[in-house]
């Protein structure tokens, strides 16, 4: 079923960014790297844009994962995920994901929502960003990343503004406050602001009792910032 493009390009609430506590936001960046403003669209038929482009871009998506190492009974950092991104040294891949993209509205709809939300994005971050383009992440059941920061985080000006679908699941990030990882949870309509350094792993998808198979699909948005 097709998302309806013109309800998906105006679900972005202008009142709501207006609104928004630009102060406790821009602290809650300051002492974590991230934040993660409220309500601010309608998911409703981003949420069906979405699950319509990944039933039919999961037979080709690009398998992120990396294994744990466990050396000197320490254990390495790793994780399992789905990256489905025109940015790709694939070119029929880059070109299979740009159409479909496109024909479910998720390209106008990024542009349009980074046009949106750029300005609020630059006050809490005190850089100045620019839109580069939008990708998917999906997660399976049990797929997670590991904690990790800033030793893993090599270029500065590398931003994402996330958009955390779940379909018979509950999802989350954990982010690293006051000594240990608290649960940042997914919801509807949120968008969270992830900067450069910031401790964080994205904990297993569980299935819930008796249901059926979880799915939790990231719409993300790649911000830059000038150096």
């Amino acid at each position: 079923m097709a998302a309806d493009s013109a309800r998906l390009m105006a679900s972005t609430n202008r009142h709501r960014i207006a609104d928004a506590d630009v102060e406790s936001l821009r602290a809650h960046y300051a002492a974590h790297r991230c934040a993660q403003i409220p309500r601010i669209a309608d998911v409703g038929e981003l949420r069906t844009a979405t699950r319509s482009a990944y039933e039919q871009l999961h037979d080709e998506p690009v398998l992120d994962a990396q294994e744990h190492t466990a050396d000197n009974d320490t254990l390495g950092y790793g994780f399992r995920l789905l990256r489905i991104d025109a940015k790709s040294d694939s070119p029929a891949h880059a070109e299979r994901v740009t159409t479909v993209f496109r024909e479910h509205g998720l390209l106008d709809w990024a542009e349009h929502t980074a046009d949106e939300l750029i300005p609020l994005v630059n006050e809490i971050t005190g850089r100045e960003l620019r839109y580069e383009r939008v990708f998917l992440l999906a997660y399976r059941e049990g797929d997670y990343i590991g904690p990790h920061g800033a030793e893993h985080d090599t270029d500065l000006n590398r931003f994402n503004l996330q958009f955390p679908l779940c379909y018979d699941t509950v999802g989350s990030m954990r982010i690293l406050r006051r000594g240990y990882l608290e649960p940042m949870y997914d919801r509807d309509g949120d968008a969270r602001l992830l900067g450069p350094r910031m401790w964080h792993e994205v904990p297993p998808l569980l299935r819930l009792p008796g249901g059926p198979d979880p799915l939790r699909l990231v719409v993300s948005l790649r911000l830059m910032a000038k150096p």
